[in-house]
């Protein structure tokens, strides 16, 4: 859930799955960043840390194919607080009888 993540938790998240889905498509770590229109080191440094400008990370998400995700993401209904969170309902337990 993303409310309750740090930026930087975030950051890793989103790394991390740019990083599974370059292996899932048998990229390079070179070939996407050739691919994103960015240095290599930089690439290497998304992967490693979550660092990189939204800018060059739009053109990651553009070269995996994933942009109209990216864009659907931000077009989604957001949450205005806490309390629209679906909660689970509670278990219902039984009570003996006296």
């Amino acid at each position: 859930m993303w409310l309750l993540k740090t930026k930087k938790e975030i950051l890793n998240t989103l790394a991390e799955r740019c990083r599974a889905l370059r292996l899932e498509q048998n990229l390079s770590q070179a070939e996407l960043a050739s691919r994103a229109g960015i240095a290599l080191p930089t690439y290497r440094r998304f992967e490693q840390e979550g660092s990189i400008s939204l800018e060059r990370f739009i053109g990651v998400v553009q070269s995996l194919n994933r942009l109209p995700e990216l864009e659907g993401a931000l077009l989604a209904s957001p949450i205005q607080d806490l309390d629209q969170i679906e909660k689970p309902k509670p278990i219902r337990k039984r009570s003996r009888s006296r």
